[in-house]
């Protein structure tokens, strides 16, 4: 069976999960939410249920799951601590930050205390700024990526001034790390149940895998969303709160979290992101009675996943909007054309270790083989060159023609290079633009992912680092103007995937909030 139609059978007994479990810590456990890219757990269930042999339905013992929980709640129990010192500390900044309603409350993430200082969000760009400049007051809530609960992260947040910036971890009360905790337990038993009572043992195996992913660690930092986004909804008595829209358990939780603040709140999910078909929570999502399963609003990237999305989302009523990314400029210059003699390869994986481990050998092993390339490694900012260095089968950086680029802006990075190497990295859309013709590592280790799938010329799949080679020697002797008609084409298909954040654009987001509506009433 093909991998897609396998996963499409995996996304719908997850879902079913969702429904038969109507429990909080449901929302927050990764394996029950079918989404681009698939987490590990996803990935190995794959593999079980598509093996010859039936899976076999391997329940956790309730020993085996109490010593689990345990742990997650000696990790419940330290984050209280940790919130209870951060609401000490930064008691009057918050009072400060909470003196003035905000209409827009918008959910980022931030990559840790030491992340470099910019005034621009990594996600949202200057959309803070601009909502502010048409009256419109925002807040900017801000997770730690790296799940933490220190002042160092909430001190990072607090030097910013031109706008309201808020670490999430201050709005947590002091007693839901341990109440989510207790939930999860009762959650854990009542998932090892329906995996036992199962009459089909592949529904029993993802119950099971549900099981031991509700008594995680991680699944608490999602469920803590519902009271983060509660808690903000009812500290700046917003209209419109804001997360992503890719597919993550988190998501969920906050959108539930703002509903149960207020119902009249509207939900916004900003797909900012690579959509690809098989990510079904996104692109046609399944009703559950008792939780939000879309947002009321979502901002697409542009047509193309607009109309990836419209008729999964047709029953459930919510407004697709066309909107942009807010990585796009309407000033940035416009594209940029190919460059075939740069002869630079700029690798940009994912914020995920397979994957970076995958592209970072793989380029390691054509670099050994091609000096008179370079290749500019770059990682995403949730997941730095230091994390991955360690995993890498051979020492990149021994190489004179790799460099490990951690300064200079993804902009510089591609103005300096003539290719980019890739898989399913939403980077690549804007490689494009600036004449990056993209290499995509076709492994069948991973699922697909490549994020211009929809593209039938201009990228090139590459099998090996063998064939990378003979790509890039080939792509290098190419007269410039060669290349232009089949980068034109990609161009036009970027262009309508991610187009650029504008003025129409915010008047859209403004009107399908209901925010143009609340002036008129004000006024």
């Amino acid at each position: 069976m093909d991998w897609s139609l396998r996963y499409a059978e995996l996304s719908e007994m997850m879902l079913r999960v969702c429904r038969l479990c109507p429990r909080l810590p449901v929302l927050g456990i990764s394996t029950l939410h079918p989404r681009h890219a698939p987490p590990p757990a996803q990935l190995q269930l794959l593999r079980e249920l598509g093996a010859q042999t039936p899976p076999r339905r391997r329940v956790p013992s309730l020993v085996s799951l109490a010593i689990r929980w345990l742990r997650c709640a000696v990790f419940a129990s330290q984050a209280t601590l940790g919130i209870a010192a951060l609401n000490i500390r930064f008691r009057s900044e918050l009072k400060r930050l909470s003196r003035e309603p905000a209409r827009v409350i918008l959910r980022t993430w931030r990559f840790g205390p030491s992340a470099p200082e910019a005034s621009d969000d990594f996600y949202y760009g200057t959309l803070p700024q601009q909502l502010q400049d048409r009256g419109v007051s925002s807040v900017l809530l801000c997770g730690d990526t790296r799940e933490r609960f220190d002042g160092a992260f909430a001190n990072a947040v607090l030097r910013h001034r031109d706008i309201r910036r808020v670490p999430e971890q201050l709005l947590i009360p002091v007693w839901a790390p341990l109440a989510v905790a207790w939930k999860q337990w009762t959650t854990a038993v009542a998932l090892w149940r329906l995996a036992r009572q199962a009459d089909e043992e592949r529904f029993a195996a993802v119950c099971a895998a549900a099981c031991a992913g509700s008594v995680q660690p991680i699944t608490l930092c999602n469920t803590l969303q519902f009271y983060i986004a509660r808690s903000a909804v009812k500290r700046w008595r917003a209209r419109v709160f804001v997360t992503f829209y890719e597919g993550q358990p988190w998501e969920r939780a906050a959108w539930h979290g703002a509903k149960a603040a207020d119902p009249t709140c509207v939900v916004v999910g900003y797909q900012h992101t690579v959509l690809k078909p098989f990510a079904v929570s996104v692109v046609s999502p399944q009703r559950t009675p008792w939780a939000p399963a879309v947002p009321d609003v979502v901002l697409c990237l542009g047509e193309v996943t607009r109309g990836m999305m419209a008729e999964g989302h047709a029953p459930f009523g919510d407004r697709l909007v066309a909107f942009g990314t807010c990585r796009r400029t309407t000033d940035d210059g416009g594209p940029s054309q190919p460059c075939p003699d740069r002869r630079t390869v700029l690798v940009i994986p994912e914020g995920i270790l397979s994957e970076a481990r995958c592209l970072f050998d793989f380029a390691t092993k054509a670099a050994a083989g091609l000096r008179d390339h370079r290749f500019i490694f770059r990682c995403h900012p949730v997941l730095p060159f230091a994390q991955v260095r360690a995993h890498l089968q051979a020492a990149p950086e021994r190489l004179p023609n790799i460099e490990i680029s951690e300064d200079r802006s993804f902009a510089e990075d591609c103005a300096r290079s003539s290719v980019a190497l890739y898989r399913g990295s939403s980077a690549v859309l804007y490689a494009v633009l600036q004449g990056l013709k993209p290499f995509y590592v076709d492994d069948d280790r991973f699922p697909d992912a490549d994020p211009l799938f929809a593209l039938t010329q201009w990228k090139q799949p590459v099998l090996s680092p063998e064939g990378l080679q003979d790509g890039l020697r080939r792509y290098a002797s190419t007269p410039p103007a060669e290349a232009l008609d089949a980068w034109r084409l990609a161009t036009r298909y970027v262009e309508a995937y991610a187009r650029p954040v504008n003025d129409e654009s915010l008047e859209r987001f403004l009107d399908a909030a209901g925010l143009r509506r609340q002036e008129a009433c004000l006024g």
